[in-house]
């Protein structure tokens, strides 16, 4: 991220403060608003130009962005004042306030447990994956084909964020882009996301076991998200943020192989 980008992100806060009744009719918006920008590189280009002034900037976001509700013109314009390093990082500003907003207005759902159940359910079905993240297909088949996975068993936030993950991928893989999603989902909620590796699936009461005792360790609430490798053998593998805590089997095994050399 340069330099730029991580000044202009404080924005993102800004934006939504100035928006406190926003809701997520205005977080479709706003998804709404990134994949359109992005349709018209003429549009973005001139959305980061540092030459123009920063009322001129807002005022194309907001002339753009007219069919949408006043709360997303508003966010978009504001992020459009900030200076960014490169083009793309307003888009994932825009991406981040839409998320924001969608866990804001989904009360007491577990929308990143939500989006990590998804995640698991792509990864065990290949045929899925590919659906869903291969460069064939229409955008709008693929956001068809999330709600008839989801048949209501998400909230409503939830369908959101992953109705618009299908339709912008941006060059990302389908299982990169449900786990960056799920981490941004926890941080709005004002926990930290734990990424469990394990060989086979953990029951509820074991994981919910596990989230306690790691969220006395690390003095914060924590999101667990599970991911099932049999290639692990056995045992588990922890990731909070750079920290790593690998107990698997294999891990031992390979431990083992370099010390025999």
């Amino acid at each position: 991220m340069g330099s730029a980008t991580s000044q202009a992100r404080a924005g993102i806060d800004e934006a939504l403060q100035g928006q406190p009744q926003a809701g997520l009719d205005d977080a479709r918006d706003l998804f709404q608003a990134s994949r359109a920008i992005e349709r018209s590189p003429q549009v973005l280009s001139a959305l980061v130009d540092p030459v123009a002034t920063a009322d001129a900037r807002a005022a194309l976001a907001e002339r753009v962005l007219g069919q949408l509700g006043a709360p997303a013109r508003a966010v978009a314009a504001h992020l459009a004042r900030q200076r960014w390093s490169k083009a793309e990082d307003i888009l994932a500003a825009l991406d981040d306030a839409g998320i924001r907003i969608a866990v804001r207005s989904a009360g007491g759902a577990d929308v990143a447990g939500e989006l990590a159940a998804f995640e698991r359910t792509v990864a065990s079905d290949a045929e899925l994956e590919l659906a869903l993240g291969g460069m064939l297909g229409r955008a709008d088949d693929k956001a068809v084909l999330v709600e008839r996975l989801l048949a209501g068993r998400a909230s409503a936030a939830a369908a959101a964020i992953l109705d618009h993950l299908v339709r912008a991928p941006r060059g990302r893989r389908v299982r990169q882009l449900l786990r960056a999603a799920t981490a941004q989902v926890a941080s709005a909620s004002g926990s930290s996301l734990a990424t469990v590796t394990t060989a086979r699936e953990l029951p509820a009461a074991q994981l919910d076991r596990l989230r306690a005792g790691l969220e006395r360790q690390y003095g914060r609430t924590l999101q667990l998200q599970q991911i099932v490798d049999p290639a692990v053998l056995g045992g588990l593998r922890v990731a909070i943020g750079d920290d790593v805590i690998d107990g698997t089997v294999r891990s031992k095994f390979t431990d083992l192989r370099l010390q025999l050399g």
